[in-house]
């Protein structure tokens, strides 16, 4: 399923097979990775998977939906949103305050059926969500900084020439 997951995901373009360690050590941070599967007989047809985090804006801890995929010849028949109402309930258990969910990117979105059951289960659009991809990051950071050139876009070097803050610099307690 996590196979077929990522596929779908990618457009149809493989990009290899899932990183099964990677599935196992998710799995393993059982007090901040929880997952549920749909069976329909002994067939696994659906699998949702949320994690925990927290923010001011939350009001304190709520949970993220990261994947949620029903095996097409099982789609339209209410396994999605069974999935949904179990992430609900273990949410609600956990006295989590909201529960969000990504969406593909715009325009995909508006034409997505996804879109409408989101919108079925009770969720409401927050707007879009950003990404840095750390793990490249990383390794651009590395080669600039063997290179003496900066890790850092024009933009932020220009924010830093005004006097603003780099957070890496920034000390905590």
């Amino acid at each position: 399923m996590v196979a077929a997951l990522l596929v779908e995901l990618e457009g149809g373009q493989k990009q290899g097979g899932p990183d099964t360690q990677l599935v196992v050590d998710l799995l393993a941070m059982k007090e901040r990775v929880y997952g549920f599967l749909a069976f329909t007989e002994a067939r696994p047809v659906g699998l949702i998977m949320l994690s925990e985090s927290a923010a001011l804006l939350a009001g304190g801890a709520y949970g993220i939906i990261t994947e949620l995929y029903v095996v097409p010849d099982q789609r339209s028949s209410g396994v999605a949103m069974r999935l949904i109402e179990a992430a609900v309930g273990l949410g609600t258990a956990k006295g989590w305050g909201q529960l969000e969910g990504g969406a593909p990117r715009q325009p995909i979105w508006s034409r997505s059926p996804n879109s409408a059951l989101y919108l079925k289960a009770g969720f409401a659009e927050i707007g879009p969500r950003l990404k840095l991809p750390l793990h490249s990051l990383a390794s651009q950071r590395a080669k600039c900084n063997a290179a003496g050139r900066s890790r850092l876009n024009p933009r932020r070097q220009r924010a830093l020439g005004r006097g603003i803050p780099d957070a890496s610099s920034a000390k905590f307690a």
